[in-house]
């Protein structure tokens, strides 16, 4: 099973989020367990549909729900579901030249249930837009929230634009990707950003 199994903007949020991402995670099971020892929980929120999908991706197997599930996820992806076919298209282009990367760093990142506890002292929203796509078309934005569902009220927000470039050449192999994120312009709560980026890099001896 490939990324463009998964990544394909003809399928529904609905399709590609409860059946084929748990799919996908099981053909790709072995691989994923060298890299995460740990349960994970993200959800996707589409705001302009009120549409929310929470997937949880484990050691062991995949469940994905088009609701909220009782446990909080690490993070919330907020965006908009007119987005939806152009945002698979572009992260196809990710994917794929990412995938030959894996093995590079196989054994080397892991993510433990210690890191994930780690990172759930972290709260606020983290604002995405990535610019200078090769469509050129607006910039994609979303929003990421951190180890809720929703934001909090006066919740912290680092504002954080990254270009399409830097993302290929990380894709691509080209680029590290602890260089590139230092290529990353940040505004607004920088703190947030720094402390989560300090966090990631000291727990995964990046």
């Amino acid at each position: 099973m490939e990324w463009s199994d998964v990544l394909d903007p003809d399928l529904e949020p609905q399709e590609l989020i409860c059946k084929r991402i748990p799919e996908f995670h099981r053909h790709r099971l072995e691989q994923f367990r060298s890299f995460v020892t740990t349960p994970l929980i993200f959800s996707i929120h589409f705001e302009d549909r009120d549409q929310r999908f929470t997937v949880e991706l484990g050691p062991d197997e995949a469940r994905a729900e088009p609701h909220e599930m009782i446990d909080f996820p690490q993070a919330t992806i907020r965006g908009k579901a007119d987005q939806w076919q152009r945002s698979l298209n572009l992260a196809r282009k990710l994917a794929e030249p990412a995938d030959e990367q894996i093995t590079r760093h196989q054994g080397k990142v892991v993510i433990t249930r210690d890191v994930k506890l780690g990172f759930e002292r972290f709260d606020g929203v983290l604002e995405v837009e990535i610019s200078e796509l090769p469509d050129q078309g607006d910039p994609i934005c979303f929003e990421v929230i951190l180890n809720d569902y929703d934001d909090p009220a006066r919740a912290r927000r680092a504002s954080l634009t990254v270009r399409w470039p830097l993302l290929e050449e990380v894709a691509n192999g080209t680029l590290d990707p602890v260089e590139a994120a230092r290529q990353v312009t940040v505004r607004g709560a920088m703190g947030l950003a720094f402390d989560i980026g300090g966090f990631l890099m000291k727990a995964l001896d990046l």
